[in-house]
């Protein structure tokens, strides 16, 4: 997605856009796909309505349609036992998952989550956090859990307590949307809006090298055909390990390990919240947020087969179609104390070169996941049209508005580089 979101906005600043897809389809990570009318996306995925993505996408005038989950409904397994997840008054009152005390604690924790300052804790580990924040322990297992689901992480030792915190504000400030028609409906949204602005698209199209004029200049994209792709600038979209190749860098052993999550995709005939099936039918996903370095295999989906069985008994006569994915990966980069948060993630703008950028879930101190890719992609076209347009600062016009759509945020998952120029087009990979 940030490869056709940074492509989208430098295309409508005036400028020609190469857009070079290593697949043969865009969408990466982003990409759903069609079994039997069930729509699979790869793992579970939620749309925060108040991020980064969402405000791109609106600013773009790309409409997504999808569903709210309800406030009541949900449960908490605790030593085997189904109970009520607390998620507002009444389930609060009548949960069995927390003691009296822990009640009490959860709605004064809930009371005041939006107005905790993120920035003086975003050094600080969840874990250390908790303890110190927390005195029931049922209730700091509970928030816990509420970061697995929220940032899909589940390394408390050294997660950011900060970018914990932020991602429960976010929930809290408007939830999340089920998306009608699965993510590919987004992919597709900026595909159209891409092309309408003026981008070439060009698929199967695998960047190699950067090829330099200068220590700090980069001339032409090197695609594996052996073609040269001249260009005035060069926005990479893609994870670390595709950055590293093409500009030289070292982002793999710099940055914390990816996030990683085992799933159980399920088609069944039962009812469904968003349009993710044909009637009578339901998309449901089972996940198991792995530790850093934790490996899946059929152990793990006969556990998440046991938990359905748990959760919902007699899936197994339902069930029209599975898929297991034993290690997705979800973001390209942990969100950690030790780096200092969201804001110690590397910028958009690769050090070592003046026309050569990066845009992921793993870059730039906005946003985490959807919402991270889009925000730094919109960083990243900003730099890109800065450059070009001989503005290094935002003293002039011109520049001024550039920042105005750098705050409004952009794009990003696997493998895309943008090249954009005045004279030669740019390029996006």
């Amino acid at each position: 997605m940030s490869g056709l979101i940074a492509s989208t906005l430098v295309a409508r600043a005036g400028l020609p856009v190469v857009l070079l897809e290593k697949s043969t389809s865009l969408g990466g990570r982003a990409a759903s796909r069609d079994k039997h009318g069930f729509i699979f996306n790869l793992g579970p995925h939620a749309l925060y309505r108040a991020g980064h993505l969402r405000r791109t996408l609106t600013t773009l005038g790309i409409d997504v349609r999808g569903a709210v989950p309800g406030a009541n409904g949900g449960f908490a397994l605790l030593d085997g036992r189904r109970h009520t997840l607390p998620t507002g008054l009444m389930s609060l009152l009548t949960t069995g998952v927390l003691t009296l005390h822990g009640k009490f604690e959860l709605a004064r924790f809930q009371s005041r989550l939006t107005a905790i300052d993120t920035a003086p804790i975003r050094r600080e580990t969840l874990a250390s956090w908790l303890e110190s924040h927390v005195a029931d322990t049922g209730v700091r297992q509970l928030l816990q859990m509420l970061v697995r689901v929220t940032t899909f992480t589940n390394d408390p030792e050294h997660q950011s307590a900060g970018a914990a915190v932020e991602q429960l504000q976010l929930g809290a400030r408007g939830s999340v949307l089920y998306l009608d028609g699965g993510w590919q409906t987004i992919v597709d949204g900026l595909r159209r809006t891409a092309v309408a602005s003026g981008v070439r698209i060009i698929s199967a199209a695998h960047a190699v090298a950067l090829e330099q004029s200068t220590a700090r200049q980069v001339e032409a994209v090197r695609l594996a055909d052996g073609t040269a792709m001249h260009t005035s600038a060069v926005i990479v979209a893609g994870g670390p390990a595709d950055v590293d190749v093409l500009a030289g860098t070292r982002f793999t052993t710099a940055l914390p390990a990816p996030i990683r999550v085992a799933t159980l995709d399920l088609a069944l005939r039962s009812p469904a919240v968003a349009a993710l099936a044909p009637a009578g039918g339901a998309m449901i996903h089972v996940s198991k947020y792995l530790h850093p370095g934790e490996t899946a295999g059929r152990d793990e989906e006969l556990e998440l087969e046991t938990l359905m069985d748990t959760m919902q008994p007699g899936w197994r006569e339902s069930l029209v179609f599975k898929q297991y994915l034993p290690s997705l990966t979800v973001a390209n980069a942990e969100v950690t104390a030790a780096q200092g948060g969201v804001e110690g993630r590397p910028p958009s703008r690769v050090p070592a070169f003046d026309n050569v950028w990066v845009a992921g879930d793993w870059v730039g101190p906005r946003g985490q996941l959807s919402d991270a890719a889009a925000a730094s992609a919109a960083d990243a076209a900003a730099g890109t049209l800065a450059a070009l347009k001989g503005c290094a600062t935002s003293a002039t016009e011109s520049c001024a508005t550039t920042k105005d759509a750098e705050a409004d945020s952009l794009v990003a998952p696997p493998f895309r580089a943008v090249s954009a120029g005045a004279t030669p087009p740019v390029r996006v990979t």
